[in-house]
């Protein structure tokens, strides 16, 4: 079946928008709701996106994207109004879909299985994971080793077996491969300090010590390699085995027939046994790519030092990066340089001639137009300065375990805390808040501010 044929067009199309980091974002917080949740109401994963991706939304532009949609500018330029036109964009590129609660107009996200999939390789590419490759080589033993006790899972053993063997080999691969790409970035730098940086805090933190000095000291291949190889000779000379293998494979519907399912079953038990027999092969070209790196590294970092390094290399190499505003600026700081002026008989002097002062015309009179867009840059400057996230963290410091406290019993100290308390009376009526707001008449005095008087609960 062609990929196309189950993944909409306009599928990858937010990975390719202005707006592609915010995309990203979102679909992690939408993984994040899938993981957390069964059912998804649209209006929870929508205070979810205003709550974790509060920033990002108000640097956020969507007016163009609003154009395309056929939506008006004015709708996506609010907070909740970017979070709605986001997971819009999400149902109409294929990322999600809604359906309607039964006697109900309640709408629920439900995420296509291909859409979880690529959230997870999107997530898995973000994240810096640690190979297990001992456990893939300790899974495969436990799996083959186990049917003795239970030989009714002789055809599940087998499959974990494979799968295992298949990911150790992906993951070997890939670290042949990363080995390889620190190995191109070599020559490239051009200064000592950077290239020691990018060989202790890089490779050798991220890639040495938690994969290939493992690899190498930990004893898991050798250990396990030949019992592997065992068990696999001993199922390839045993006729019962074999066939007990194939029916169970049928009884799944996983065998058409049995001659797929003996096909299929020497091919795995093939591809396991031939894997652990060259399996060292692969962890000596691994070995080698890393001394190549190392040696590489060595002769490059001593060719760096070697080079001129008396004032006409140093000048050469300060000229070369003169264009960067930290180095010009250092320079600048640095140099020293002064203007020297004198008088002489050849100095020219002219004397300054005085005018009388004349009338000006004044200034005429203007009228103050409409300051509504001042008015509103204030407003948002405002809200970046006081999320919603540091409004909690003041009132959940006003609550101090307790389930409410009134006005009478907050300290206002200095000019932040009555600007956050007064915010914080605001969001109280907000449904995302998680206390509540109950005004009384009158006003209370404290350190010089006058506080709204109120009682503060916390939300069931």
């Amino acid at each position: 079946m062609k990929l196309f044929s189950l993944i909409p067009d306009r599928f990858f199309s937010i990975l390719t928008s202005r707006n592609k980091e915010l995309y990203v974002q979102a679909l992690f917080v939408l993984r994040q709701a899938f993981k957390t949740e069964l059912v998804i109401r649209r209006e929870d994963l929508a205070a979810m996106l205003m709550d974790s991706l509060q920033d990002d939304f108000y640097r956020a532009d969507f007016s163009d994207e609003a154009g395309e949609e056929n939506e008006d500018a004015a709708d996506v330029s609010t907070l909740s109004g970017k979070a709605f036109f986001l997971i819009r964009k999400l149902k109409t590129t294929g990322w999600i879909e809604i359906e309607y609660e039964s006697r109900s107009f309640e709408e629920n996200i439900t995420i296509p299985d291909y859409a979880i999939s690529v959230m997870n390789v999107l997530y898995d590419l973000s994240q810096e994971r640690v190979r297990e490759y001992n456990s893939y080589v300790y899974a495969t033993y436990a799996a083959l080793s186990s049917v003795t006790e239970n030989p009714d899972y002789v055809y599940q053993a087998l499959s974990a077996a494979y799968r295992n063997t298949v990911e150790l080999v992906d993951e070997l691969k890939s670290l042949f491969n990363n080995i390889r790409r620190y190995y191109r970035r070599i020559p490239g730098e051009s200064d000592v300090n950077e290239l020691l940086r990018e060989h202790f805090d890089e490779y050798k933190a991220k890639l040495i010590d938690i994969v290939y000095y493992p690899l190498k000291t930990i004893d898991s291949v050798p250990r396990f390699r030949h019992p592997i190889i065992r068990i696999l000779n001993e199922w390839l000379l045993d006729e019962e085995v074999l066939k007990l293998i194939v029916s169970q494979g049928i009884a799944r519907k996983v065998y058409k027939d049995s001659e797929e399912g003996h096909e299929e079953t020497l091919r795995m038990i093939s591809y396991i046994a031939d894997t652990y027999d060259s399996i060292e092969e692969m962890i000596d070209e691994i070995d080698h790519r890393h001394n190549q790196y190392i040696n590489a590294s060595i002769d490059h970092i001593r060719y760096l030092m070697n080079s001129d390094r008396g004032v006409k290399g140093r000048l050469i190499e300060l000229l070369k990066h003169a264009g960067e505003e930290e180095v010009l600026k250092t320079m600048s700081d640095s140099l020293r340089v002064y203007r020297h002026q004198f008088y002489d008989q050849r100095s020219l002097y002219q004397k300054v001639q005085r005018r009388e002062r004349e009338e000006g015309t004044p200034l005429s009179v203007e009228e103050l137009k409409d300051q509504s867009e001042l008015v509103e840059s204030f407003l948002d400057g405002v809200r970046r300065q006081y999320t919603n996230k540091k409004i909690d963290e003041y009132m959940s410091a006003c609550f101090a375990g307790r389930r409410q406290f009134s006005t009478e019993e907050v300290r206002c100290e200095k000019t932040e805390d009555f600007i956050l308390f007064l915010l914080g009376t605001l969001r109280g009526k907000e449904k995302n808040a998680f206390y509540e707001v109950e005004f009384l008449s009158g006003n209370t005095e404290c350190s010089g501010y006058s506080l709204p008087r109120a009682i503060f609960r916390r939300k069931e």
